[in-house]
């Protein structure tokens, strides 16, 4: 069951993220990222020129001037993506180079599947872009296995040496980096959708059941919580009370202060309603400027008692709409529900007594036939 606390949860979570989606993290984390490929080439290069791989040391080069100004763009760039791509075309280009100059054994090509984790991750608009880079990654692993697996074909063989293993445990290391980068930000993400799903869910449930100018219930859900009130009723042997009440003369308030004034009546006499019930309570529009309440486990004494406070309240509000003042009343119309009841003859008895209440002079809760 989805809770209130869930709910809040939810909501807190979304909070942070959405946070951490400012313009400032995501610099943040380009230049984090940007910064670590800058350093593992400088690492690349030095290894590269100690073991005898000139090629790569001036493809090397290249790199490290690329991710320099990069990370120099990464700031300035209006749209980071590119800056990004560049970086995943980058990191094709030199792990087929690498492949190419010193074999399979060293593993460069695994930079070729790790690359495409990320490619998904990131937020392309052009969908098609993350299975481009995916479809070359794939093309060019499997080529370069088939062509480097044996060292007859590349250009430095190293494959005896120390420095195999080194690029070895290197790779392994920062492929590593990469695969645990990816599932943080997966397992982040995937959250981060599960809870905007949750939490969008929730927001229609109460859009469909909130009347949205007085934030009461709409008649739709108030009939369900009445259903609910009433069997409870019928387990417990527990009477319960539901009012009706009418904003009096509400027609002349439309007409004189306008629509919107009256939206703002309605709005407030709403507001004391539900600042009246008990917590067991619930209120509801149940049309126009009627209202419907009811008050589980009471009888009607306590019940006539908590409507005369309603409707001495609301009189006792002062409405002002430039330098006029004006104040409402309303009429309400209770009846006092036993377990063995039907509910929508209980609701009748006390709209009856409503507009009895109404012919003997508004402004009084009426709680008798």
């Amino acid at each position: 069951m989805y809770t209130r606390e869930k709910y809040e949860k939810d909501l807190q979570f979304i909070e942070k993220i959405e946070h951490l989606k400012s313009n400032r993290i995501e610099f943040i984390a380009y230049f984090f990222v940007l910064a670590s490929c800058l350093a593992a080439h400088i690492l690349y290069m030095i290894l590269f020129a100690k073991a005898g791989v000139k090629n790569m040391v001036i493809f090397n080069i290249f790199s490290i001037s690329f991710y320099i100004i990069s990370l120099f763009l990464i700031g300035k760039a209006k749209n980071k993506l590119n800056v990004a791509y560049a970086a995943l075309a980058e990191i094709i280009i030199h792990a087929s180079a690498a492949t190419a100059c010193v074999g399979w054994i060293p593993d460069f090509g695994m930079f070729l599947l790790m690359i495409i984790p990320i490619a998904f991750l990131m937020p392309n608009k052009n969908k098609k872009a993350p299975f481009v880079v995916m479809f070359v990654s794939i093309l060019l692993y499997g080529a370069l296995k088939y062509l480097y697996r044996d060292t007859s074909f590349t250009i430095y063989n190293i494959d005896n040496t120390a420095y195999a293993t080194v690029f070895y445990i290197i790779n392994i290391f920062i492929g590593s980096f990469v695969l645990v980068y990816s599932t943080t930000i997966y397992t982040f993400m995937n959250r981060y959708t599960e809870s905007m799903l949750r939490v969008q869910n929730e927001q229609l449930k109460i859009m469909a059941s909130v009347d949205p100018l007085t934030k009461l219930s709409n008649r739709r859900a108030m009939s369900k919580s009445l259903t609910e009130i009433c069997e409870n009723s019928r387990n417990t042997g527990r009477h319960y009370v539901i009012g009706i009440g009418d904003i009096d003369n509400f027609k002349n308030v439309n007409d004189t202060y306008g629509h919107d004034f009256g939206d703002c009546v309605l709005s407030t006499v709403a507001d004391v309603i539900a600042d009246t019930l008990p917590q067991n309570g619930c209120a509801a529009r149940w049309g126009g400027e009627e209202f419907l309440f009811v008050i589980p486990d009471e009888v009607l004494e306590n019940g006539l008692a908590l409507s005369d406070r309603i409707i001495r309240s609301i009189s006792e509000h002062r409405f002002t709409k430039g330098e006029t003042a004006f104040f409402v009343t309303m009429t309400i119309g209770i009846c006092e529900g036993a377990p063995e009841d039907i509910i929508d003859k209980v609701i009748s008895h006390a709209d009856k007594r409503l507009y009895k209440g109404k012919r003997n002079g508004k402004n009084h809760t009426e709680y008798t036939d």
